[in-house]
C-alpha cells in the first residue's frame, strides 16, 4: 500500500497529495483529536452521571469493588464475558490509590478508548499492507471501519462500555489470522472471553479453518439449497411461533411494531436469509468428494486441537465458576422474543439500522453483492464461512451486537474496492457523506431539556412507560439504535441512506481518469 507523499505543481496540490497518501496519520490525527475534544468539551450521556444503562447496573459495581462482585454478589455468566476492561480499571485504581469517583472512572475509560482507537487504526494499516491493498482500497477500509456512528459518536458519548474493545479484539483476531499466527489468535481469543460473548464462536471457527484454506473448487447445489431453505424456514417458524402461536406482546422497551406488516416482515426476512445463505453456500460448501477431503484435512491431528480444547475449557471455567450460571441475565425465551421483535418491528429495518450505525461497512454488501461473492477467493474459506454467519446474525437490528465482526465487514469493503476503478474524488466524496451520516457533528446534549440539573436522565425519560423516547429530542440518540428508532426517523434515515448509497455507487463505478506518462513520472 502506498504511503509516501508525492509532489504536484502547486503547494495546495502537494498538501492534499500528502494527506491522501498517508491515511494512517490522517485517521490517527482524527481519532486522537476527537477523543481529546470529548475529554475537554464532554458530550457524554447524562443518564446515571455518564454510565448510562448497563454501565451503571453491571460495569460500575465491578470497577469499584471487583472482589465483592466476584465473591459476594456474584456476576452472572453473561456479564462476566464483558467485564475485562472494568476489572483492569479496578486494578489500575487500586495500584495507584486513585479514588473511585464517577468523573475519574469515566475519564479512565475515555483514555482507554483513545488508546484502543490508536491500536485499531495501526492494526488496520498493517492488515491493509499484509493484504497488499491499493491505496484507494485501504482508504475504503479506513472509512468503513472508522467513519461511522459507532466509532465517531457512540464510543465517545457512552464511553463506559466494551463496544470499542470488542471491535479491537475482533480486529486483533483478524490480524493474527491473516498473519497465520495460531498462538496470537488463540491468546486473543482467550482474552476475548472476557470482552464479548459472541467472540468465542467466531474465534473457534478461525482456529478450526486455517487462513490458507482456499474456497472449494466444486459446488454442492443440493446441500447449499437445503442449508439456505432450512435456516430460513427455521427462523420464519420461530417468528410465527412467537407472534401468532404464543401471541407474545412487544417487549416494553422497544419502538412499537407495525402489526399489519409483520407477515411481510417474516417473508422478506426469510427471503433475505434464503438468498444470502444460498449464494454464499454455493461458494463455501464443496461437492461430496471434495467435502470428504476437507473434513479429513480439518480433523487431522494437529496443535490446533489443543488450542480449541484450551479455549473451551477456559470458557467453561469463566462462565460456570467465575461467573454465576444461576443468575440469569437474559433467559433464552426472553432472548428469542427480543430478537423476533428486533427483526420484525418494521420489515427489513435491520438494513437501515446497520447503515445508520456502521455506514460504508453495511452499504458495500448492498451495493456490490456480486463483487462481494467474487472477492471470497481472496479471503479464503474461514473468513467466507464467518461472513456467512455474520449475515445470519445481522437480521437483528441492534447493530452494536456486531461490534466484534465489524473488522471483517471493513475488510470485505476494502477487498471489493480493490476491484473497482476508484480515484481520489470517489474517496473524498464518500468520506464527506459518511461524516454526515456518522452524526459526529451533532452534540446530543444540546437537545437535553434538563441538562445540568440533578438526576438528569436524558435520553431515557419515562423510557418504559410513556414511549416518550420515540419523540424528539430523545430520538437524537435512539434513532441510531435499531429496535428503538421511531418509524418516522427510520423512514427518514432510510431515504438519506438511499441517496448516500446512490452517490457512493456512482462514485465507486465512475471510470478512472487516464493519467498521462508525464504525470506518472511526477508521482513516482
Amino acid at each position: 500500500m502506498a504511503s509516501t507523499s508525492t509532489r504536484t505543481g502547486s503547494p495546495s496540490g502537494s498538501y492534499f497529495e500528502l494527506v491522501y497518501r498517508n491515511p494512517l496519520w490522517v485517521f490517527l490525527g482524527l481519532s486522537v483529536t476527537l477523543s481529546l475534544w470529548y475529554m475537554v468539551f464532554p458530550d457524554v450521556v447524562p443518564l446515571h452521571n455518564g454510565f448510562a444503562w448497563e454501565g451503571d447496573t453491571y460495569y460500575k459495581p465491578v470497577a469499584i469493588d471487583l472482589p465483592r462482585q466476584l465473591l459476594v454478589t456474584h456476576i452472572n455468566s453473561y456479564t462476566i464475558q464483558r467485564v475485562l476492561p472494568f476489572a483492569l480499571l479496578h486494578g489500575f485504581f487500586r495500584l495507584f490509590n486513585i479514588p473511585f469517583q464517577d468523573d475519574y472512572l469515566i475519564l479512565w475509560m475515555q483514555v482507554f478508548n483513545l488508546g484502543l482507537g490508536v491500536l485499531m487504526i495501526v492494526l488496520w494499516h498493517k492488515i491493509a499492507t499484509l493484504m497488499r491493498l491499493s491505496l484507494e482500497a485501504a482508504w475504503v477500509g479506513f472509512l468503513a471501519f472508522f467513519i461511522n456512528f459507532s466509532f465517531l459518536k457512540y464510543d465517545l458519548y457512552i464511553p463506559f462500555t466494551t463496544d470499542r474493545l470488542a471491535a479491537a479484539a475482533g480486529l486483533t483476531s483478524l490480524y493474527f489470522y491473516l498473519r497465520r499466527s495460531t498462538l496470537g489468535l488463540w491468546l486473543t481469543a482467550l482474552v476475548s472471553l472476557g470482552i464479548w460473548p459472541t467472540a468465542l464462536a467466531y474465534n473457534l471457527l478461525l482456529l478450526l479453518i486455517p487462513a490458507d484454506e482456499p474456497l472449494p473448487q466444486t459446488k454442492n447445489r443440493p446441500l447449499s439449497l437445503l442449508w439456505a431453505a432450512g435456516i430460513s424456514l427455521v427462523v420464519m417458524l420461530l417468528f410465527v411461533g412467537v407472534l401468532y402461536v404464543r401471541d407474545v406482546p412487544l417487549p416494553p422497551r422497544m419502538a412499537p411494531e407495525v402489526r399489519s406488516l409483520l407477515p411481510l416482515g417474516i417473508v422478506l426476512t426469510g427471503a433475505y436469509l434464503f438468498y444470502t445463505q444460498w449464494m454464499l453456500g454455493q461458494r463455501v460448501i464443496p461437492g461430496w468428494a471434495e467435502m470428504w477431503s476437507l473434513v479429513l484435512r480439518t480433523l487431522r491431528p494437529s496443535l490446533k486441537w489443543l488450542y480449541l480444547l484450551g479455549l473451551l475449557v477456559a470458557y467453561f471455567l469463566l462462565t460456570r465458576y467465575v461467573g454465576d450460571p444461576s443468575r440469569s441475565y437474559l433467559p433464552f425465551k426472553t432472548f428469542l422474543i427480543n430478537t423476533t421483535y428486533a427483526v420484525l418491528q418494521r420489515p427489513l429495518q435491520f438494513i437501515v439500522a446497520h447503515g445508520v450505525y456502521y455506514g460504508l461497512a453495511a452499504l458495500v454488501p448492498l451495493l456490490f453483492w456480486r463483487r462481494v461473492l467474487s472477492v471470497l477467493d481472496r479471503l479464503g474459506l474461514g473468513l467466507s464461512l464467518m461472513l456467512m454467519v455474520v449475515l445470519l446474525q445481522a437480521i437483528n437490528s441492534e447493530t452494536r451486537q456486531l461490534a466484534n465482526v465489524l473488522p471483517l465487514l471493513a475488510l470485505v469493503a476494502a477487498a471489493v474496492a480493490d476491484t473497482l476503478p476508484l480515484n481520489r474524488t470517489a474517496v473524498w466524496t464518500t468520506a464527506a457523506l459518511l461524516l454526515l451520516v456518522s452524526k459526529m457533528w451533532l452534540p446530543f446534549n444540546w437537545f437535553d431539556p434538563t441538562f445540568g440539573q440533578p438526576d438528569d436522565r436524558f435520553p431515557s425519560f419515562s423510557f418504559v412507560h410513556t414511549g416518550i423516547m420515540l419523540e424528539w429530542p430523545f430520538q437524537v440518540y435512539f434513532m441510531n439504535q435499531g429496535p428503538w428508532i421511531s418509524t418516522t426517523y427510520l423512514l427518514l434515515q432510510g431515504a438519506i441512506l438511499a441517496v448516500v448509497g446512490f452517490v457512493v455507487y456512482k462514485a465507486f463505478t465512475a471510470p478512472k481518469a487516464a493519467v498521462s506518462p508525464a504525470a506518472n513520472r511526477e508521482t513516482e
